[in-house]
């Protein structure tokens, strides 16, 4: 099985790919994790890990840590890699591969293999010195459950280059701070600047105890059944908003 994240966006593509790892280990806890470097890479252990199995757990979770760049001293891993990719797709142990840079070559071989590939590059806006997409408008839209331009917002966050799970924080801490609110009496004991107070104090209107309760247990819930960076994953946070 493999899933593979590549771009030049390493900040974004680092924190999936360990948001994926996170995931299977809360789902396997037993479950073997290896990290392989071009450091440490040997094609012995490749073909050990591909084949192999735990002695208490079935699966292994392989981190491939940038081994497909093709420069001149990472031609033999490269090669190696390569050669196995059938081979690792077909095993039952997890692949995921970091890449900052990939050859086209490879990468369309392991887009017709992988479980999942994405892409992160870096923002326009990020480029040009200002945010591309401000998603507290999307989380301001779900507080006011105003489900159609949350949908809306959703979907220009997602072509912006946000991850779903960057969204989902952002929403888990918005709901968390409406709760926070609704349930202290002294407002001037939280720790809430002025204008996102006074934003959370109206939106609480909004929302009955249970409700918030409620959404925030299956923002949560998601986080902990679901694969992070999976279709599953981003159609459910789809679904909790238009939910809202």
């Amino acid at each position: 099985m493999i899933y593979l994240f590549y771009g030049n966006d390493e900040i974004r593509s680092r924190d999936k790919t360990g948001a994926i790892i996170n995931s299977l280990l809360a789902k396997s806890p037993e479950a073997s994790l290896f990290r392989l470097t071009n450091e440490n890479f040997k094609a012995s252990s490749l073909d050990e890990l591909t084949k192999g199995q735990g002695l208490f757990h079935q699966k292994f979770i392989v981190a491939c840590d940038n081994l497909l760049s093709g420069d001149k001293e990472n031609k033999e891993i490269l090669e190696a890699v390569r050669g196995a990719l059938q081979e690792i797709a077909k095993s039952e142990n997890v692949f995921i591969f970091l890449e900052n840079n990939i050859e086209e070559k490879v990468l369309e071989k392991i887009e017709k293999l992988a479980v999942k590939t994405q892409k992160f590059e870096k923002r326009v806006g990020e480029l040009a010195g200002h945010s591309a997409f401000n998603v507290f408008s999307l989380t301001d839209a779900v507080s006011a459950r105003n489900k159609n331009r949350a949908w809306v917002l959703y979907q220009e966050a997602l072509m912006a280059g946000l991850s779903a799970e960057e969204i989902l924080w952002k929403l888990i801490w918005a709901v968390d701070n409406l709760l926070l609110v609704k349930n202290t009496k002294d407002s001037s004991k939280l720790k809430l600047k002025p204008f996102p107070l006074t934003k959370a104090k109206n939106a609480t209107k909004n929302f009955s105890n249970e409700e918030l309760k409620k959404l925030s247990a299956s923002l949560v819930d998601l986080y902990h059944n679901n694969f992070l960076g999976t279709e599953e994953f981003d159609l459910g946070l789809e679904k909790i908003i238009l939910s809202v």
